[in-house]
This record gives C-alpha cells, structure tokens and sequence, in this order.
C-alpha cells in the first residue's frame, strides 16, 4: 500500500488541525451556537388579565393565552427553541423571578427605563393606548373630556402592581388611586359608587364595557398615554444571548405580516 512522504503527511495534518480549530472558533463565537448550547428553553409568563395580549382562561385547566404568548410561540420556532409558560404567577412575581433570571422572557410590557437596567428590551411588535374609564355619575357631570390634571380630586382604581406608562407612572403619586388584583373588581368599586374612575388599557377596558352591567360607564375621549408592547428579557438569562437573534427574528415576522395575522385573530372590541 503506498504512503504519503512524510512532509505531505505533515503539510495535511496542519491544514487538518487548522480547520478544527476554524470550527471550534465558529462554534464559540457565533450567537446562534452559543443559543443552542445555553438556551434550549426559554421560561416566560405574563400578565394574567391584559386582553388581548397576555390572559388567562380556563378549559378544564389554566391556560395562558393572548398576543403576546402565540407571537412568542412563532418566534420560539423560528429560534429553534422550546416555548415553555408559567401560570398563575402575580405580577410582582414575574417581575421578581425575571430581575434573578428565573424566568427568561415577559410576554409584553411597556418600556420603562428602571427596568430596563435589569432586562433587554426588545422591539416593539404591537402598541397600546391607555384610557380613564369613568363611573356613570362622573361621566353625566364631566362628560368624556376628564384630563390627568383633574383625576386628582377624584378616587380611581387601577390593576395592581403594573406599569400604565411613563407619563401616567410619574403623576400616579399625586392620585388618590386603589390598587386591586382583578379587573372585574375595578368595574364593580365604580358600580357601587366606591371609586369614580379606573385607569386600563384600552383593549381590556372595552371588554367591560360591552358588558350591560356596566352600562353608563363611559370611556375618555383621549388615551392618556400611548405605549408600546414589547418583550424584555433577564439579562441574568442563560438566554440573554439569544437576544439579537430574538430581534431579528421579531422584525422579520412583522415585515412579512405574521404577526398582523395574529393581532386581527382577536376581536379587539369584544
């Protein structure tokens, strides 16, 4: 059998370890290797009652659904990972276990510079605007027109422990204002004529008042504040390097229209 001279099999053993080397240096230094290895899953939870972008519902068992969790669902495919929820989690929970890298995405917040020291937010894919509900009597005496300025000689309520946006954040101080886990309560504090005002989102806000109970509640005529709904996720994550990718891939599904697709899949007057 005949052999390679000696400084051919040489010259080849170089071009050999050389290209190993070429692929171990690829492998450590490419974001999409680095996610494959460190990021096989990424943990996420929400909000409970953000209709229509991150909610619960109940079908046989708790089942968190919304915008915001099937956009996710898409981008978790096209990143090659494994989607897993959690529910039931309070906000403040959430918040927590994401600022400790417990959980590795938010399905939907609104920006906030404070919380962005500890989280990566990424681009927007959808936006919100954030509107006063007023009680019947409020709305007979003041009509629609009620300003922020004005809130603060009246009592509101408001969902408990998440962020309206910056501009409502910064006056939320000034407000005599009642915090309450469940929206359904808010709608029945202004029944019962304990609050005069609630401050949600608009989508969730419309879902109540469809409903003939609240009847005589009106919305304000201006949003006080507009937002956009991104995801954030723990800079403490074994995911965090995914997050260029993660955007790339987000702008992608908006420029083809996926996520549009799944927006209008909701009845956003419901």
């Amino acid at each position: 059998m005949a052999m390679l001279p000696y400084s051919k099999l040489k010259h080849s053993s170089r071009h050999i370890l050389s290209f190993g080397i070429v692929l171990i240096l690829t492998f450590v230094f490419n974001p999409r290797a680095l996610a494959s290895t460190e990021c096989k899953t990424l943990h996420t939870a929400g909000a409970q009652q953000w209709f229509p972008y991150a909610f619960n519902e109940f079908e046989g068992r708790l089942k968190a659904t919304g915008i915001a969790f099937d956009v996710l669902t898409l981008l978790a495919r096209d990143l090659g990972v494994t989607l897993k929820i959690e529910t039931g989690l309070p906000w403040k929970r959430i918040e927590s276990k994401l600022d400790a890298g417990e959980l590795d995405i938010l399905a939907g917040n609104y920006w906030n510079e404070a919380r962005s020291r500890k989280w990566l937010i990424t681009a927007p894919f959808a936006a919100e605007e954030v509107y006063v509900v007023l009680s019947p009597s409020l709305s007979q005496t003041r009509g629609t027109d009620l300003s922020l300025n004005a809130l603060a000689q009246y009592i509101g309520v408001m969902p408990r422990g998440i962020s309206l946006g910056e501009k409502f954040d910064s006056i939320k101080s000034n407000l005599n204002i009642i915090e309450v886990k469940d929206h359904d309560k808010m709608y029945e504090m202004m029944r019962r004529h304990r609050a005069d005002y609630a401050v949600s989102p608009q989508s969730a806000a419309l879902s109540h008042l469809n409903d003939p109970e609240n009847d005589g509640m009106r919305i304000s005529q201006s949003p006080i504040s507009s937002n956009n709904v991104h995801f954030a996720i723990s800079a403490k994550s074994k995911c965090a390097s995914l997050f260029p990718e993660f955007n790339q891939a987000l702008s992608a599904r908006l420029k083809d229209g996926s996520i549009k697709q799944i927006i209008d899949t909701y009845d956003l007057t419901r």
